[in-house]
């Protein structure tokens, strides 16, 4: 076992489990002091030495076209989290692109299956995190994350610009679906009574509570912790240290040797912190429910807690 996830394992060994917001803390964990995969996140000099590099390639994830109009990372295309990188033709708000659709959007931007993809927003990476989950999914190889994006390129001293590229037409094939960071809504009801998984609610503690409802029913999914996705988050946007990050996880009760699930409203948030568990840390067996809320609040026969 890697020096790093057996430290994940001895500090989860000495944590307690909580179990919902509100119980005891669990001891303090023993630290992580490095990120698993490091290489996943880059830096302003990372990006900057390579803006003429044509097989790094970046995509702005911002919010909104408008702001991607009004200033991006030179090179940078512009991707729509929302409009791009869902199913516009499925009833969940939030499900997964088809394929085939992924393969249009890259072919359409120039992307090649080789290109070194550089992923950022302007939200924290929030996003850029979502984005990162929907290309790993369809396995392309190379991903990475800037971190802190436009905010901390722009706190870096570094320009926006608002030039766009003109990118030329690929013939950019998706791989075939990793399952294995995906859940189904068949796939958490049958979780609810496994003892091997665990729930991991990204939601503000008043969604979890069932105080902000958002879906037909309010709630979340019995026996789920919550860990609000910003807590991960540093001030400046950034992901938290690796200690910082085993801690926080490892006194809510996440242990390595369970299945972890993430959801939220959209899969959005739970997809920033499948990120954090399975990339930062390294825990072996996490999948993001994409569906989350919005699908398991809005289905009568899910069973909730409050």
């Amino acid at each position: 076992m890697p020096l790093v996830r057996l430290l994940i394992a001895l500090a989860a060994g000495l944590a307690l489990i909580t179990g919902c917001a509100g119980t005891p803390a669990a001891p303090t964990a023993v630290p992580v002091t490095e990120y698993v995969r490091p290489d996943l996140l880059v830096d302003t000099a990372w990006v900057r030495e390579r803006l003429d590099d044509p097989s790094v390639r970046l995509i702005d994830l911002s919010g909104k076209p408008e702001t991607y109009a009004a200033g991006h990372l030179p090179g940078a295309v512009y991707v729509n989290l929302s409009a791009d990188l869902t199913d516009p033709n499925d009833p969940v708000k939030g499900q997964i692109l088809q394929r085939d659709a992924l393969s249009a959007l890259f072919s359409r931007l120039g992307i090649r299956a080789d290109d070194t993809l550089v992923l950022y927003d302007d939200a924290r990476n929030l996003l850029a995190a979502r984005a990162y989950w929907v290309l790993k999914y369809y396995q392309h190889r190379d991903v990475r994350i800037y971190n802190g994006g436009s905010v901390k390129w722009v706190a870096d001293g570094a320009a926006l610009v608002t030039d766009a590229p003109a990118p030329v037409a690929t013939q950019y094939v998706a791989a075939e679906p990793d399952a294995a960071i995906r859940t189904t809504w068949d796939d958490v009801v049958a979780a609810v009574e496994d003892p091997s998984a665990l729930f991991c609610d990204a939601r503000g503690p008043k969604e979890y509570s069932g105080e902000d409802l958002r879906s037909a029913r309010g709630g979340h999914i019995p026996g789920a912790i919550n860990v609000d996705w910003t807590s991960a988050v540093a001030e400046d946007g950034t992901f938290r240290s690796a200690s910082e990050l085993s801690a926080l996880y490892a006194r809510a009760g996440f242990t390595p040797d369970k299945t972890i699930i993430t959801y939220c409203q959209t899969g959005v948030r739970g997809a920033h912190t499948w990120f954090v568990l399975r990339e930062l840390l390294g825990y072996p067996n996490v999948r993001n429910y994409d569906g989350s809320w919005e699908e398991y609040g809005n289905r009568q026969e899910s069973t909730i807690e409050q």
